[in-house]
């Protein structure tokens, strides 16, 4: 494997003023607390808070000054509601923050330029609370190569990151995915490597499908099990997620990889089947 952080020192998180959004930098929040990181609170404005549709009608530039205004002191509101939230988490978990906003017109490159210089960015889904609305997990995994943390708005445990659940297809992505969650694997009370169906390529796996990786993960002082499991023709998403159920999982870790051509597109089939139920936290990486 390439060689990884031993920690994550920079994390991002998007969030905004819903209960979601809350919950989603509380997670992001204890992470930080876990590895002593520094924790950076984004918020993009989504649009034009404050507007009426009288607004289309302006005219003059008086009017036109007034409806510019009244935009601009409600996008600041929205930004300082999501601040004090934020802020309470500093003093809440001891750790050290700071908070971004990215301005509606402005968020092109921002939510870019606000993951580049990060170990880790941590989203909410179904809906990436305060992500910019160009913008989507994909893109931002394009864009960046920053690993990304995707925490489903159903998410109500305690814990991210202590039972892992590591997918394991023989992929340039999967060994991507596992290096840049190193520090979380390294730090888990468990990890199990689940290999799907490898006796229809054994010849991606070597003798002992799986045992590779395994003995390489051990030899970071992670705590191993392997498991190799016959899908029987069921889906391949739906046998990562009941093996995340069964076993109390609270992180799956997987790649990003897909066969199609076009660049936005890099969620293959398994992982967009498995972000769309989400029965655990997923990293996902390219």
């Amino acid at each position: 494997m390439n060689a990884s952080p031993t920690t994550w020192k920079n994390i991002s998180v998007f969030l905004n003023d819903t209960p979601e959004g809350g919950k989603v930098g509380e997670y992001a929040a204890l992470l930080a607390q876990r590895f002593g990181a520094h924790l950076i609170g984004i918020h993009g404005i989504m649009g034009t808070p404050g507007d009426y549709a009288a607004d289309s009608f302006a005219m003059g530039k008086q009017a036109i000054d007034s409806v510019i205004a009244r935009r601009r002191a409600a996008e600041e509101e929205q930004g300082l509601s999501v601040a004090r939230r934020f802020a309470a988490l500093s003093g809440k978990h001891d750790i050290s923050t700071e908070f971004r906003v990215i301005w509606s017109g402005h968020d092109d490159g921002e939510a870019l330029h606000n993951s580049l210089h990060c170990d880790l960015v941590v989203l909410g889904h179904p809906k990436p609370h305060g992500l910019p609305e160009s913008w989507t997990a994909e893109r931002l995994l394009i864009a960046s190569g920053v690993p990304i943390l995707i925490i489903p708005d159903t998410w109500k445990a305690d814990t991210i990151g202590n039972k892992v659940l590591v997918a394991w297809n023989a992929s340039r992505e999967a060994r991507r995915a596992i290096s840049d969650a190193m520090p979380i694997l390294s730090t888990a009370q468990s990890v199990t490597v689940l290999v799907v169906d490898p006796t229809r390529t054994p010849q991606k796996y070597g003798e002992e499908p799986g045992a590779d990786i395994a003995t390489s993960l051990a030899r970071h002082g992670v705590n191993i099990d392997l498991e190799q499991v016959d899908s029987k023709g069921a889906p391949i998403a739906d046998i990562i997620g009941s093996k995340a159920t069964e076993l109390g999982a609270d992180l799956i870790v997987i790649g990003a990889y897909s066969h199609a051509r076009a660049t936005e597109m890099i969620f293959g089939g398994v992982t967009r089947t498995l972000l769309t139920r989400m029965p655990a936290p997923v990293l996902v990486s390219r």
